[in-house]
């Protein structure tokens, strides 16, 4: 009994002194902070620090985190401590007995030496000046929180505390950190030690200080619950450029407590530093080179006033959820354009960014993960995090709407205020809060990778009494991905002979759906979204043609040769080929763009354009001299792919060119080429056609015949390349048709096969 009793409790010590994670087995509620003794001239400093915390499970061992500096003493209120090391980066402290679950103790450690930093983060000394700040996030470290390079913590997104911090400088510095300021006092040697409180409980990156000899500007800004200092600390040479670089913060916290909820912390701070541009609560270090006078930077003012909410109120649990954090950010710092420039401002930053998410996502392949699950070497990519982040937040609102979205976000704020979530729990806060299932929208946008590309052209318009039914063909594909988006949403503009515009969403699943739409007066064209504010697989932009000045937008180029007021053009470059093949033999359209564009003239006008194409960008179907390159061109959906009248500039050269066309119509425009082998075969093999037509030239009936029985479908098309009739067979040797309700002339009649491909064409004459 007596040995059974040993290895028992041999087991239990084996359990309690396994190895653990940094802050494994307990909560930490405070830090007591206390730094001082910075030496300028070898970056070091000194420090003491008193962690409250709760044991979460039974222990008797504490694992914490320390870069760098080396802890001499280790102590503890209720707990002898047995033993302390340091290993790497972590501080392992040993109680002579165990610790049960639910219970408190104060640990007291004493460090110093030199400190750590990095290409961009850690405890950064100002080169050439009397400056040291800490940076709370590495960039290049893995984990990325920096807390630790200044004092012992448990240093990960989800333990967060509140914070006393007491930084001890010579009289002739400040030290200025997060919270409120207490109280500064002279410790009667050259010295002054400041005091500062953070109430909230904030994440260890969050938590900062800023030691210099800084100069202070302040105002008071009236909130929506109490009034917030202003409070920016910058170097006394820069303080005549801080009123013209913050002139519009108050507008932008405004437009934040309107938009986001109450301000969630205890002022609004900023202080100069060397360095980038840093969230920490209360005292946002902000790039010295910003601080110029003007509001060139004022996107980083907004940015970094944002992540009060996204990132500091709540953060993500994981860095591989970073664009909960920065995504979110990225996007506040263009939104706040409405509340201090107008809509119109705004709308135009969101559509350079979406252009730029949109092409990024291509050339850029780490898009093509999932972004709620980057790896570490991605968490601060701006491309993929910080741009495409924010896209997919405006495409989030669109999709929800406006109010819907803002209304949600705030609840979404308070439910997990001074906490962590996840990107599941932003879905289900967003449903639960708007009455919207986002399941779907966060299946296309966040947990797939690269983005869809939605598409939308019109079928059929109907007048229906005094409106007009739009009916309008709908499609569907993932760039990047293998996922097959359900819940499609995408708003359609409409232009209306008068140039109204309005704008109706369609929703629809998989990968292609019909949807009709009602409207007050006949289209006379449609643009997807006209304010480019969705993550949709096209760039765009939309022209105002006042002069007869060239303007160009993607391998596009639009002139009015002649005009009497002006020209609005609207441009979307889809990248992706066009969904319906060309019914035509031997002509291969591009599978990596095309063009949809839509003009609206005030007066009258004419307007040539130029499409651009090369091997580099149209290499899927231009390899060789074989293949010679084509404009193809339709009106919409109700027709079929088709060559247009153009001209080729400055040569035809087979690896580039240019096509002009004199007078661009609202349409559908691709690059296509001519496989020349396969023409020559044609040619060859056409005196053995597959199909015959009888009678021909033709009035009434006409019978299509070929050999053997075959599944498949007959389409007339006319000479401008729409499709008149179709008509599909099963297990038969011909068709018959009447031509009673097709136009005269000549007229394409081809043969297709049951995979869709063109077997065989023949010319139909209509009398």
């Amino acid at each position: 009994m007596k040995r059974i009793t040993l290895l028992l409790m041999a087991l239990l010590l084996a359990l309690l002194t396994k190895a653990q994670t940094p802050g494994e087995n307990i909560d930490v509620a405070h830090y007591e902070i206390h730094v001082w003794d910075f030496d300028f001239a070898n970056h070091t400093l000194q420090g003491e620090t008193f962690i409250d915390f709760t044991a979460t499970a039974t222990t008797n061992t504490i694992v914490l985190e320390l870069k760098s500096l080396v802890a001499s003493d280790v102590a503890c209120d209720f707990y002898n401590v047995e033993s302390f090391s340091q290993e790497g980066d972590f501080l392992t402290v040993t109680f002579d007995e165990p610790m049960e679950a639910g219970e408190n103790a104060v640990l007291d450690v004493r460090y110093g030496g030199s400190t750590f930093s990095e290409y961009w983060g850690g405890v950064e000394w100002w080169p050439n000046c009397d400056y040291v700040y800490n940076l709370g996030v590495g960039f290049e470290s893995q984990p990325h929180n920096l807390g630790k390079t200044w004092f012992p913590c448990v240093d990960n997104f989800a333990d967060k505390a509140s914070y006393d911090v007491y930084v001890t400088v010579t009289n002739d510095m400040k030290a200025i950190c997060g919270g409120n300021h207490v109280e500064t006092f002279d410790n009667g040697d050259g010295t002054s030690t400041w005091h500062w409180n953070t109430p909230q409980e904030i994440s260890t990156y969050h938590i900062s200080f800023a030691i210099g000899d800084y100069e202070l500007w302040e105002d008071v800004y009236h909130g929506i619950e109490r009034d917030i200092p202003i409070e920016v600390y910058a170097k006394p040479s820069q303080m005549n450029n801080v009123p013209g670089t913050f002139v519009h913060i108050k507008e932008i916290v405004s437009f934040f407590e309107e938009n986001l909820g109450a301000y969630p912390f205890n002022r609004i701070g900023y202080v100069s530093t060397g360095k980038g541009c840093m969230e920490h609560t209360d005292n946002i270090a902000f790039a010295a080179s910003i601080i110029n006078g003007n509001t060139s930077g004022e996107e980083y003012v907004a940015h970094e006033l944002s992540h009060m909410w996204s990132g500091n109120l709540v953060t993500c649990e994981e860095a591989n959820d970073m664009w909960l954090n920065e995504g979110f950010a990225q996007f506040w710092g263009a939104f706040y354009e409405v509340g201090v420039y107008g809509e119109k401002s705004y709308q135009n930053t969101m559509s350079t960014m979406v252009n730029n998410a949109v092409n990024n996502c291509l050339s850029n392949q780490s898009n093509w993960l999932p972004i709620n699950n980057m790896p570490l070497d991605l968490t601060y990519d701006s491309d993929v995090i910080y741009n495409r982040g924010a896209v997919i937040v405006s495409t989030m609102m669109n999709y929800m709407g406006r109010e819907n979205f803002l209304a949600a976000m705030r609840q979404y704020f308070q439910q997990y205020a001074y906490q962590t979530a996840t990107s599941e729990q932003l879905c289900d806060a967003l449903t639960q809060y708007s009455g919207i299932d986002m399941h779907n929208f966060f299946d296309t946008y966040v947990y797939s990778g690269g983005m869809p590309h939605l598409y939308a052209s019109v079928i059929s318009v109907n007048p229906v009494g005094n409106q007009f039914e739009v009916t309008l063909d709908l499609r569907y594909q993932h760039i990047g991905d293998t996922h097959i988006g359900q819940s499609n949403g995408y708003d359609i503009t409409f232009i209306g002979p008068d140039f109204q515009l309005a704008t109706e969403r369609v929703e629809w699943d998989g990968l292609h759906n019909e949807a009709s739409v009602t409207l007050d007066f006949e289209p006379v064209g449609m643009v997807g979204d006209m304010n480019n504010g969705w993550l949709d697989g096209k760039t765009q932009s939309n022209m105002m043609l006042k002069t007869t000045n060239l303007q160009s937008f993607a391998h596009f180029r639009a002139q009015a040769t002649t005009l009497t007021d002006s020209v609005f053009v609207a441009v979307e470059n889809h990248l992706v080929g066009p969904y319906d093949d060309p019914l035509i033999p031997y002509l291969n359209l591009s599978t990596k763009h095309f063009w949809t564009i839509n003009r609206y003239d005030f007066g009258d006008a004419v307007v040539s354009a130029q499409f651009d194409y090369s091997r580099s960008n149209d290499g899927d179907i231009i390899q060789t001299e074989n293949d010679s390159a084509t404009l193809v061109y339709r009106r919409n959906a109700s027709e079929a792919w088709h060559e247009i009248p153009h001209s080729l500039y400055p040569s035809s050269f087979w690896r580039q060119g240019r096509f002009i066309v004199d007078d661009v119509q609202p349409g559908e425009y691709a690059i296509a080429a001519w496989d020349k082998e396969a023409l020559s075969v044609e040619e060859a093999m056409a005196t053995e056609s597959k199909m015959q037509l009888y009678p021909n030239p033709a009035q009434g009936q006409v019978r299509v015949s070929w050999k053997g029985a075959a599944d498949g479908q007959i389409r007339i098309v006319g000479v401008d390349g729409k499709e008149l009739k179709r008509i599909g067979f099963s297990q038969a040797e011909s068709v018959d048709f009447s031509t009673d309700d097709l136009p005269q002339g000549c007229h394409t009649v081809m043969c297709l096969d049951k995979e869709g491909r063109v077997i065989s064409t023949e010319k139909l004459i209509v009398k």
